[in-house]
């Protein structure tokens, strides 16, 4: 008998293909494809749908129908998506520079270049939970309140086209305004949220347990401001294409 397969182990399996790193990354891509397409139709069918609801007639009753759809879109399930994925990522390059692997300053492989690491299981004290509750919160009303109103995208782009030289300015002054100020203003609030507990981990006060969860800690609440920025701008990219060409 051949002693190196174990009796009990079930047929076939010893036998099973490894999947190649080829085949993963198609698989990869043919599902992002999938849920891309299945979000398109998705969007396409709910602006339709708003715009029937909304029986309005004026002229640009299609650009509101979907600014409306757009906003909210992004405003919820962007904001989640763009936030784990950018949690996910921030925690592969804490781990890769815990590590040795990525130098103390850099900012690790470029973004996709290889998969990040399956998030930690991590038992957040109620207090934590309570308080990305209320982010989420905040920042999905915030959204809604100030880019989901048609009307307030064209005195947002009323505001900025006064403020501005040309449209090389506005440009600027828009990526200023709606992507670093918001990551810049909730990177300082992220801060502030954890300098107590970064003063005791510098002063050794600090279990190993509680060192890892305001590792955690840090890369979600500084994730959840790049993630935020991210949203306000595509929300008002969005809103600037909508009133340009609809």
């Amino acid at each position: 008998m051949n002693s190196s397969i174990p009796p009990s182990a079930p047929a076939g399996r010893f036998d099973r293909p490894v999947p190649s790193r080829r085949a993963r990354n198609w698989r990869r891509w043919l599902v992002l494809g999938g849920i891309g397409l299945a979000s398109w139709i998705i969007l396409f069918a709910a602006w339709i749908g708003v715009a029937f609801l909304r029986g309005s007639t004026d002229r640009d009753a299609g650009a509101v129908a979907l600014n409306l759809v757009l906003t909210c879109f992004i405003g919820t399930i962007g904001l989640i998506a763009m936030h784990r994925g950018l949690y996910r990522r921030f925690l592969h390059v804490d781990r890769r520079r815990a590590a040795g692997t990525v130098p103390s300053g850099e900012s690790g492989p470029a973004f996709g270049l290889e998969p990040n690491g399956p998030l930690p299981r991590i038992d957040w004290p109620w207090m934590l939970r309570l308080r990305h509750a209320v982010l989420y919160a905040v920042g999905i009303l915030t959204l809604l309140y100030a880019f989901a109103p048609y009307q307030n995208q064209l005195a947002i782009l009323r505001f900025v086209t006064a403020h501005s030289a040309g449209r090389s300015s506005a440009g600027s002054l828009g990526v200023l305004l709606f992507g670093y100020l918001p990551m810049v203003a909730l990177g300082m609030l992220a801060m502030l949220l954890t300098w107590r507990q970064m003063r005791r981990r510098d002063a050794g006060l600090l279990r190993p347990d509680e060192t890892l969860l305001l590792e955690a800690e840090t890369s979600w609440l500084f994730s959840y401001a790049a993630a935020f920025a991210m949203a306000v701008f595509l929300c008002r990219w969005a809103g600037s294409m909508i009133m340009a060409y609809l």
